[in-house]
C-alpha cells in the first residue's frame, strides 16, 4: 500500500503526492476520457486531489481501489486540516495553476467557487441518468446558475449522543431514540443542569451537560434558529440585515449565550478539542455526525444516541450539507479527474466511502440500503438509520450564496462572540452590517 501523506499550507501549498492502492475490480460509469490509442505501456495519467485532513485513512481505500479498477491512473492526494482547507484552495486557485486537478468543496460554498471561476462545470460529464442516483438536495446544493459544477460524495446528518454512566450516575432517563418522542431543548437544558456537576470537589466544574461538535460552526448551530422558522438570508443570496439578526434568529442566539453563561451546561472550548471531551467523560450529552458511531465505539465509551432536540412547540430542525469534489478550472487533466468523480459519487466508490466513513450517503440505492439492510438493526449501525431518517424528513441546508465564505466566517466570528459573553443581538447585528458590505460585490451575479 502506498502512502498518503498530509502536508501544512507553506506558501503556495508545496505538497509531497502520493497514490493508495487497493483491491477491487469493478467497473466505472462511462466518462468522456483522454485518447488513449497507442501503446498499452504508455505513462499513466497523474491527478491531484486536494481534500480534509480527517478522510486521509478513508481515502486511501477509496483511491487504491479506483486505481485499480482504473490502471491507467495514478492519484495523487495533497491534505489539509478543516480550516486550512478553504484558505488552500483559495491560495491554488486564485494562482490559476494546474496544480490541483480535483478538490473537495463544502456543498454551500459551490456559488461561490463557481462565481470566482474555480470550477469545471459537469456535465459534460456525469449524465442525467446519473444524476439521477443522488438526492435532489444535493444535486440542487451542487448546482449554480443551471450548471451541475460539483458531485456529492455524501450528505449529513448529526445525532444527540449521550454517555450512558453519567446519565445513569445523576438519575436521568436517557432520551429516546424514537423521532416521535425527540426531546425539546428545553427539557435537555433541564436535564443538561443534573448533568453538570464538580466531580472531585475542587469547586470546579468538570463535568458539563451538554456541548456541539461543531461549537460556534453555522452548520450546527443554525439549526436552532430553523427551529423556530428563522430565513437566515434573502433569496438572492446577497442581504444579511433582517434575516441574519431576525427576532427568530436572535432568539436562538440567546439560547445559544445561555448554555454557555447562563445555565453554565457547556463548556467554553474550540471544536478542535470537543469530542475528546465527550469520549473522556468531561461532556454528558453531546451533538454530533454519524462517523462518531464507529469511533465512540472503538473508545469503549458507553453511549447511545437520539434525534437532535427542537424547540417546544416549533418544528425539528437538522444540520445538513454534502461534501463534494468539484474539478478545477485550471487543471490539465479533466477527463481523468471526471472519471474519479463519476466512480467517487456515482459508481462503486460511493459504497466503498460509505462504508468507510459512516456518513449519510448522497446515492438513493445506498439510503434505501440503510433502511432495508438487517445489519442497521444493530447498535451502533442503527444511528445511521435514525440519521439517514433526519437527513430526509427534518434536514434544513445551510443558505445559497456567492458569499457563503463571508457570510459564515463573520457570522462564525459573532458565535464565538457571544459564547464568550456578548450580548446576541448586539453580536448579530454587527455581523449582519458586515455580511452586507462584503455580499456587494455579487450583486452583478446574483438572480
Amino acid at each position: 500500500m502506498k502512502k498518503i501523506v498530509s502536508v501544512l499550507l507553506i506558501a503556495m501549498l508545496a505538497f509531497t503526492a502520493i497514490a493508495g492502492c487497493s483491491s477491487g475490480n469493478q467497473p466505472v460509469p462511462e466518462a468522456k476520457t483522454p485518447d488513449n490509442t497507442g501503446s498499452d505501456k504508455q505513462a499513466k495519467t497523474e491527478i491531484t486531489i486536494m481534500v480534509l485532513g480527517e478522510w486521509l485513512k478513508d481515502l486511501q481505500v477509496l483511491v487504491g481501489k479506483f486505481e485499480e479498477a482504473n490502471p491507467d491512473i495514478k492519484v495523487s492526494v495533497v491534505s489539509l486540516p478543516f480550516r486550512q482547507l478553504f484558505e488552500g484552495i483559495e491560495v491554488q486557485m486564485n494562482s490559476k495553476k494546474p496544480t490541483f486537478d480535483l478538490f473537495t468543496v463544502d456543498g454551500p460554498l459551490v456559488a461561490n467557487y463557481t462565481a470566482k471561476g474555480f470550477l469545471e462545470p459537469l456535465d459534460s460529464y456525469i449524465t442525467a441518468e446519473q444524476k439521477g442516483k443522488l438526492i435532489d438536495s444535493s444535486v440542487q446544493l451542487g448546482t449554480f446558475n443551471g450548471k451541475f459544477m460539483a458531485s456529492p460524495l455524501n450528505t449529513s446528518s448529526q445525532l444527540l449522543y449521550y454517555n450512558k454512566d453519567i446519565l445513569t450516575a445523576k438519575g436521568v432517563t436517557p432520551p429516546s431514540s424514537d423521532p416521535k418522542e425527540r426531546w425539546t431543548w428545553e427539557k435537555l437544558v433541564e436535564e443538561g443542569k443534573k448533568l453538570t456537576y464538580d466531580s472531585n470537589g475542587d469547586g470546579q466544574t468538570d463535568v458539563f451537560g451538554f456541548s456541539f461538535q461543531q461549537i460556534g460552526r453555522p452548520y450546527q448551530v443554525l439549526p436552532l434558529a430553523h427551529s423556530l422558522g428563522a430565513k437566515v438570508i434573502s433569496d438572492n443570496g446577497i442581504q444579511a440585515s433582517g434575516f441574519t439578526n431576525s427576532p427568530e434568529m436572535v432568539q436562538a442566539s440567546k439560547f445559544y449565550f445561555d448554555l454557555f453563561n447562563t445555565w453554565k451546561i457547556s463548556p467554553k472550548i474550540s471544536p478542535d478539542v470537543s469530542i475528546d471531551y465527550f469520549a473522556t467523560g468531561k461532556v454528558a450529552m453531546f451533538v454530533g455526525g454519524t462517523a462518531l458511531l464507529k469511533q465512540l465505539q472503538d473508545k469503549g465509551l458507553s453511549f447511545g444516541y437520539a434525534p437532535i432536540p427542537y424547540f417546544d412547540g416549533q418544528k425539528p430542525a437538522t444540520p445538513t450539507g454534502s461534501w463534494h469534489l468539484g474539478i478545477s478550472q485550471f487543471s490539465t487533466k479533466k477527463e481523468a479527474a471526471a472519471k474519479f468523480i463519476q466512480y467517487a459519487t456515482v459508481g462503486e466508490g460511493s459504497k466503498v466511502w460509505f462504508e468507510q466513513r459512516n456518513e449519510i450517503p448522497a446515492n438513493k440505492e445506498l439510503l434505501d440500503a440503510i433502511d432495508k439492510e438487517a445489519k442497521f438493526n444493530e447498535f451502533p449501525a442503527s444511528g445511521l438509520r435514525l440519521a439517514a431518517y433526519e437527513a430526509k424528513n427534518t434536514s434544513v441546508s445551510r443558505p445559497s450564496t456567492p458569499g457563503y465564505l463571508e457570510w459564515e466566517s463573520l457570522l462564525n466570528k459573532a458565535y464565538e462572540d457571544i459564547k464568550n459573553g456578548s450580548e446576541p443581538k448586539s453580536a448579530l447585528d454587527n455581523a449582519a452590517d458586515q455580511i452586507d458590505r462584503q455580499l456587494k460585490k455579487y450583486e452583478t451575479i446574483a438572480k
